[in-house]
């Protein structure tokens, strides 16, 4: 038996102590080494002027560069190819010389986008974004440490909360058995002093226990998904019940938060929700500030935004994580510039308007639960032999899964995605599967992980 079949099998309380056990060596993993340090001058930074931080990027950028240039077997191939050689980068404006980077790519030979040896000690991971592409990837240790510090200095201290206080999380690990009848739908994790709740079993008949748990916790900040979170706004908002959970910052992120959905969370839990963007590549990092402004981590990447296909596009170039650097990689998202006026925060950092990408549809079950493209997406990662992968929901019975296979795809691999989607989805939901050559994108280029014509009735009655 693995893990995952000890996990479910075991009483709540040991998974309790197992959720616990994890926490205490991801503490380690992710807030040790030169993590404080990290954070301190991530803070410190942020005051710099503009003029600063441009010149740190771009110090940042030549030395990660030329390391591709060196030690990466793609880049120095490609170097080559087009006549580029890294000491000649005199500005950002110069990285255009090199071609963009679409994720089959990096897919199709990953080992290619890692460093000969010697090789930094580095942790595999697994990202599928919103467009159900998955991709493998390894970080150091160092470029880990470097996130986390990131999203201490720039998101945390930002929204006025800090690691160690009681944190609510709604994120996509199946932290609760799919088929687990009845609550307790979610899990203790003592070392980061939180509780995970599961957002698969979320719906119209679990929403109150949920709240109910909220408020007996008590967390000081609520953390997760934007659809999941929104959902527990709205049901506080539609009870009347405002006052029962009272955080001092909500953080959302790996979905669009769009205003409507802004304005129900802060009047629901009565404090300011703060939006972030990042990618499991580790290639960007943008964060909302006290001012509402949205700032570019420029320690952390390189961001461009590039005209591809009548859209303005995410381009991100990687400055922290030498296990697999990857330079003007394609995001798939959109955004828009800021307008050029100066930040009302006083902050050096680089700013965008807006975060467009992202506004994927959800998938609604016949129990009323409404999961997100980015709970979805952890769904595809880890099968084998898949290329791509889109579901279309047309009914609240019934889902199309649209597979585009890779070499080597078979039964196995539907049966074990059959699990993952149960898993989170329910038993209730038919699934259909359809083997395509190639999916389908929008009008704009774009994948789509979900695609849903429910109707406000359909979505309603589910």
């Amino acid at each position: 038996m693995n893990g995952r079949g000890l996990y479910e099998r075991s009483p709540v309380a040991v998974q309790n102590v197992m959720a616990t056990a994890y926490g205490a060596r991801e503490l380690r993993r992710r807030h040790s080494g030169a993590y404080r340090r990290l954070t301190d001058e991530l803070a410190t930074r942020q005051w710099w002027s503009a003029e600063r931080l441009a010149e740190d990027q771009l110090t940042r950028l030549r030395s990660m560069v030329e390391f591709c240039g060196e030690r990466v077997p793609h880049y120095r191939d490609l170097f080559a190819t087009v006549g580029f050689d890294p000491r000649d980068l005199r500005r950002i404006e110069d990285l255009p010389v090199l071609p963009l980077l679409d994720k089959e790519q990096v897919r199709a030979e990953p080992e290619r986008f890692r460093p000969v040896a010697p090789r930094p000690t580095t942790v595999a991971q697994t990202t599928g974004g919103t467009t159900g592409t998955p991709l493998r990837y390894w970080a150091t240790l160092d470029a880990v440490r470097f996130n986390y510090a990131t999203y201490e200095a720039r998101s945390r201290e930002w929204a006025g909360v800090r690691l160690g206080d009681r944190v609510a999380s709604l994120h996509g690990q199946p932290i609760v058995p799919r088929g687990q009848a009845g609550g307790p739908y979610w899990r203790y994790n003592l070392a980061f002093r939180q509780l995970y709740l599961s957002v698969y079993h979320l719906n119209d008949k679990t929403v109150r226990s949920y709240v109910e748990a909220l408020g007996r916790f008590g967390p000081e900040v609520v953390a997760g998904y934007t659809s999941a979170v929104h959902r527990l706004a709205r049901h506080l908002v539609d009870a009347g019940d405002l006052g029962r959970i009272r955080p001092r910052a909500v953080m959302v992120s790996s979905e669009c938060l769009l205003p409507g959905a802004r304005a129900d969370i802060e009047l629901a839990f009565g404090c300011r929700v703060h939006d972030a963007y990042s990618l499991g590549e580790l290639v960007a990092y943008v964060s909302e500030c006290p001012h509402g402004e949205l700032h570019v981590s420029s320690e952390y990447g390189v961001i461009e935004l590039v005209e591809l296909d009548g859209r303005t596009e995410i381009v991100a170039s990687g400055l922290i994580n030498e296990g697999m650097p990857l330079l003007r990689y394609r995001t798939g998202d959109v955004a828009t510039a800021t307008d050029g006026s100066p930040p009302e925060c006083g902050r050096g950092l680089p700013r965008l308007g807006r975060i467009e990408g992202r506004l994927d549809d959800v998938v609604r079950t016949p129990e009323g639960a409404t999961i997100g493209p980015a709970p979805m997406s952890l769904a595809f990662q880890r099968v084998p032999h898949l290329r791509r992968a889109q579901v279309v929901q047309e009914s609240v019975e019934e889902i199309l899964v649209r597979l585009e296979p890779g070499e080597g795809f078979g039964p196995d691999d539907q049966e074990f995605l059959d699990g993952e989607l149960r898993l989170r989805l329910g038993p209730s939901l038919r699934l259909r599967y359809e083997v395509v050559e190639s999916l389908p994108r929008t009008s704009g280029g774009k994948e789509r992980l979900v695609v849903s014509s429910l109707s406000a009735d359909d979505q309603k009655s589910a």
